[in-house]
């Protein structure tokens, strides 16, 4: 209700600066209520302006050394404030024990490097300290995404025009929205109910295999859901929010996976980690950047795993899809090699492999996925030490 009333209010603007005041008024109270406390809003400001000044400095003098070391600086502050867990095997917990809990800083924090990059690179001209703000603090994409681009966000900024043609893209809106509330808060919470407590009937085996696979479906509903709530939403205000799925699980492999699940956040995984790497190999070992693209693809997932989560659980799902991007790249080498670029298409064109190759991808992110539940974190740690046992057993 609180949306529909807000976007009544904000129609009743025709003046841009109100319009403009209306949605940073309403960016402030929804970060208020998400994280009440003075001292996490203030470190996140700080984070936040850090990437406005250096963008500025960049503006007027680019310097490839200055970008690449804000970017360091920028990342290591990112790694202690989500305290990460590996940060215990370097400097015990003193490094962990601060107690900021910030709103959105991983979204922030990669479109914060998209921001000082395409600035260095010419690619956004005009900064203003409150488009920045709001562009980085735009309540529909602050909890999770999807990824938006400031070029777009800006261009919007310019007008805050609602879009929509007319009454019935109007109804269209409102229906997405009503879609996502459903997938979100009843098939999304079946899903979650059934693979955290699977009934007893099914037996064991049957417990394994409905939180195998309810649990990504839980993930899928609950995101894709939200997504359809925060891209319709967002319209309403005349901000066009990037779509961030495209029926992922008819995917043939893990590299098709990703194009098609969070896609906002691929698209920066290759706009600024796997090109990059990619081009530097290609500009240093020419001869090398063929048969290494693998190890650009295993690169660029893992870090989109661990980004997703701080504890060691998630350094396993980053292995993981990191060895599956790198493994669908080796094998479309190995059918290249093989058959030419003709045996690749006949490869891509039979029914048939499709099939098996879209069940064997599910299964495999099914798999995956299964380092997202919350308890893999603890049957981690009883793993990690019953394993230091083991070894101290064996040595003595």
């Amino acid at each position: 209700m609180a949306l529909f009333a807000g976007s009544a209010v904000f129609t009743s603007f025709s003046a841009l600066w109100l319009r403009r005041s209306f949605v940073t008024l309403c960016a402030a109270i929804f970060l208020w209520l998400q994280s009440p406390d003075l001292v996490n809003i203030l470190t996140l400001l700080a984070f936040v302006l850090s990437g406005y000044a250096v963008a500025q400095w960049l503006a007027k003098r680019p310097s490839t050394v200055f970008l690449a070391g804000y970017i360091v600086v920028l990342t290591a502050a990112f790694i202690i404030l989500k305290r990460y867990a590996f940060l215990r095997l370097v400097a015990g917990d003193s490094l962990l024990a601060h107690g900021l809990d910030l709103i959105g800083l991983s979204f922030i924090f990669f479109r914060q490097i998209h921001y000082v990059v395409d600035v260095k690179q010419g690619e956004i001209k005009e900064l203003t300290l409150w488009g920045y703000l709001a562009y980085q603090l735009n309540p529909f994409t602050l909890l999770a995404g999807p990824i938006q681009r400031y070029q777009r966000f800006h261009e919007d900024w310019q007008s805050l025009t609602p879009q929509h043609a007319d009454a019935h893209a109007l109804r269209m809106t409102f229906l997405r929205i009503l879609i996502g509330v459903i997938k979100v808060s009843f098939i999304a919470d079946w899903f979650l109910r059934f693979s955290t407590a699977p009934p007893e009937a099914a037996g064991p085996l049957g417990q394994r295999l409905i939180m195998f696979y309810f649990y990504p479906a839980y993930v899928y509903f609950n995101f894709a859901g939200y997504c359809d709530i925060v891209i319709a939403a967002a319209s309403l205000v005349g901000i066009r929010v990037p779509e961030n799925f495209d029926r992922p699980y008819l995917a043939r492999n893990m590299i098709d996976f990703w194009t098609r699940w969070h896609r906002t956040l691929t698209f920066w995984i290759r706009d600024y980690v796997f090109t990059p790497l990619y081009m530097a190999i290609a500009r240093r070992k020419p001869g090398w950047a063929p048969n290494l693209a693998f190890v650009c693809y295993f690169v660029a997932l893992f870090l989109a795993g661990v980004w997703h989560g701080a504890t060691w659980n998630f350094v396993v799902f980053g292995v993981l899809n990191g060895i599956g991007v790198a493994a669908a790249k080796l094998w479309e080498n190995i059918i290249v090699a093989r058959g030419g670029r003709q045996g690749l298409r006949a490869y891509l064109a039979s029914t048939p492999i499709r099939i098996v190759a879209t069940i064997a991808t599910v299964h495999f992110v099914c798999l995956t996925q299964v380092f997202l539940r919350p308890s893999s974190q603890d049957n981690l740690v009883d793993l990690y030490n019953a394993l230091i046992r083991f070894a101290q057993g064996v040595m003595g």
